[in-house]
């Protein structure tokens, strides 16, 4: 609600003033956080979606968080809060309020000039450890967010004396930092575990998680792990049985209208129960991941039975889970944006071993799903008997209701046009044919994830895949149902965002 009324320059007004105070009120700044990384969140999402009034309050935040911490003098506590509330809203918080915390820890370090210890952060975080169940990738994550207030050099440091740890969870949550937008965190872990390596064995474990984050990582970065791993054979302890984990049920959402899916496992670890998520985006690739463990059997099911009610989710083999995620780690590597750490859990989780980038193109995913059908059921007459039935998608599949266009070149296509009839034939006709591919990969998705499924009675699988196989090919074609439904879709859309916009315009004059 406070993102939509355009009010997170406010609450960072009201944070920031509560937190100049001589004797700041703590839980009125951790209400004010906790709001305003919803609200971010939330902008985030929708200029995700293409929300352009969203995209405009999420500027507006930015601004009023880069003029708050360059004209107040906040503690290096609070700065490192509001960093932190950019870093778990899945935004980075940018470098005026990174210079802003390293000079207000400097200038509290020049009344108190004592240097820390080498090796106090990591004593320090042993509480940590243990308030979060011995959990690397829980401990990651929480020093990401925390790390987030940092610049380069001094996230390489933090990161470097975590790596020195005697406590496993803190010395392998360090590995997280091979994932960071930055390759400085990641060289410096590699350079400590080089060094201890050659003073004590290395656990096999470490090792086999280097080697499984390799793939992921781009080729500049892979040269320095490939001559870390190999120093660190020379001192490897043997392996260490690992846990039997069941994979009991795979799940994956329909894919929406902005390319988005999501993956779920439900594990059996000894009498207790997991959940693993992935989540991919068509932009990002494998976007967010984790597992929830130590879950009792009632809890476990009524949280499947909440997934498949809200996402339409169906269950999956192994074999798509494996081939979706290296469809979407090539993603990641041609977007430069490299996965979350979280991911190496769930893999593991899984028991999918060593996972490579892999990416499928709809036309090969969809001649893949197609190979060995009889003529009857891939040639003309059921090509166009696909296109004609997916008209009633929207009917069928509630998550086809998301799929629209957005973003700033179809509001700049429609702003102009005034009637509902002109512009859907400008969306068919102007902005569509450039999109087949897109809408292709959205079909052969949902064509591999339907197929097979007991919630597909009809086979709806085999009209997907033929209409991504038909939009895919380029060759030009005289009707596509499914570009009537998407056209109808988008201007709807667009119209019941005008008063929104609108409003938004109101408010800024």
């Amino acid at each position: 609600m406070l993102a939509q009324a355009g009010a997170t320059p406010g609450l960072v007004a009201c944070l920031v003033s509560e937190a100049s105070k001589k004797r700041p009120a703590d839980r009125v700044v951790e209400a004010c956080c906790f709001l305003l990384e919803a609200a971010l969140t939330d902008l985030r999402i929708a200029g995700n979606g293409g929300d352009t009034a969203a995209r405009e309050g999420l500027a507006e935040a930015f601004r009023a968080v880069e003029t708050a911490v360059t004209a107040s003098s906040l503690a290096p506590s609070v700065l490192m809060q509001i960093a932190r509330v950019f870093a778990q809203a899945g935004l980075d918080p940018g470098p005026a309020l990174q210079d802003a915390t390293i000079s207000s820890i400097e200038a509290g370090l020049s009344h108190d000039p004592t240097p820390p210890a080498r090796g106090e952060l990591a004593g320090h975080l042993a509480p940590l450890a243990e308030a979060l169940g011995q959990d690397p990738f829980a401990v990651h994550a929480e020093l990401a967010a925390t790390g987030a207030a940092f610049p380069s050099e001094h996230r390489a440091a933090m990161a470097a004396e975590l790596a020195t740890s005697t406590i496993p969870a803190v010395r392998d949550a360090a590995l997280g930092f091979l994932l960071d937008a930055d390759p400085a965190p990641g060289f410096a872990v590699l350079e400590v575990l080089v060094a201890q390596a050659r003073r004590n064995p290395v656990p096999s474990l470490l090792v086999e998680r280097l080697i499984s984050l390799r793939p992921w990582l781009p080729p500049a970065r892979q040269a320095k792990l490939d001559a870390t791993i190999r120093g660190l054979r020379t001192n490897t302890a043997a392996p260490v049985p690992a846990p039997r984990i069941e994979v009991t049920r795979l799940l994956a959402s329909l894919c929406d209208g902005a390319g988005a899916q999501s993956l779920f496992a439900l594990l059996k670890i000894g009498r207790r129960f997991a959940l693993a998520s992935v989540l991919i985006k068509v932009d990002v690739g494998v976007a967010d991941a984790w597992v929830r463990d130590d879950m009792l059997k009632r809890e476990a099911d009524g949280i499947i039975a909440e997934i498949t009610g809200a996402t339409e989710a169906v269950t999956v083999p192994i074999s798509f889970v494996q081939a979706r995620l290296a469809d979407a780690l090539a993603i990641n590597l041609s977007q430069r944006t490299l996965p979350p750490f979280g991911l190496l859990q769930v893999t593991e989780a899984l028991g999918l071993g060593l996972l490579q980038p892999a990416a499928i193109s709809p036309m090969a995913l969809a001649a893949q799903l197609l190979a060995g059908l009889p003529p009857d059921q891939t040639g003309l007459d059921a090509a166009s008997a696909a296109h004609a039935d997916a008209a009633d998608w929207r009917e069928l599949f509630e998550t086809v209701g998301s799929w629209f266009e957005a973003g700033e070149a179809v509001e700049a296509l429609l702003r102009p046009i005034p009637s509902r009839s002109k512009r859907i034939e400008a969306v068919l006709t102007r902005h569509l044919p450039g999109r087949r591919l897109f809408w292709a990969e959205r079909c052969a998705w949902m064509a591999a994830t339907l197929q097979g499924s007991a919630a597909d009675d009809g086979e709806e699988w085999l009209n997907f895949a033929l209409v991504a196989r038909d939009l895919a090919s380029g060759e030009p074609l005289s009707d596509v149902a499914l570009f009537d439904v998407i056209a109808e879709a988008t201007v709807d859309a667009f119209a019941a965002s005008t008063p929104r916009r609108r409003q938004a315009g109101r408010r800024d004059r």
